[in-house]
């Protein structure tokens, strides 16, 4: 099987701003094909503040600053996230679309459980730390020696490590494997 490949965080194709996503009734084709999802995509926004009246809200700062509305219209209305949803944490929806609320400015309105996932990070946190591991994915360094040049090939077998002249594949591969 081969790895899959890193995302970064960063990358606003893959996870746009609140500004950057579809418009919930609205068929885009750069992100739907009829009504299923044509690409993958993610949004991004750090907990700012919380509360509960009838069911978990949010406000949250996606990576531009902007501040949104983000209403948990789940079948147990947030609860299953309540305790996460502090003040810092990061909240990641798979999905996510621009949502018109009829009392408030627009935001998210979420409705699948599945889609969601809370960090216990800061979202500058999770962009630094994105970064630096994309950039080291990317970068040709020999796995064994940490030798980056010209001469470092890519590993047949995996299509992910690098190795260089003086390290042949054999030596990589009895490197302990993460």
């Amino acid at each position: 099987m081969v790895p899959l490949s890193t995302s970064d965080l960063n990358n606003p194709n893959t996870f746009p701003t609140f500004l950057g996503l579809p418009p919930e009734y609205e068929i885009n084709d750069a992100y739907f094909s009829s009504a299923k999802p044509r690409k993958h995509w993610c949004f991004l926004g750090q907990v700012v503040s919380s509360g509960v009246l009838v069911r978990l809200m949010l406000q949250v700062e996606d990576k531009k600053g902007h501040e949104i509305l983000v209403a948990f219209h789940t079948e147990d209305r947030g609860a299953m996230f309540q305790a996460f949803c502090t003040p810092g944490s990061t909240i990641a929806v798979l999905y996510a679309t621009q949502h018109t609320f009829a009392f408030s400015p627009p935001g998210l309105r979420l409705e699948e459980n599945a889609r969601i996932k809370v960090f216990p990070y800061t979202l500058e946190v999770m962009l630094r730390t994105s970064k630096a591991i994309f950039e080291r994915d990317r970068a040709a360094k020999c796995e064994v020696c940490g030798r980056a040049d010209e001469n470092v090939k890519k590993c047949a077998r995996c299509k992910t490590a690098w190795y260089c002249s003086k390290a042949s594949p054999s030596s990589y591969d009895s490197q302990p494997q993460g």
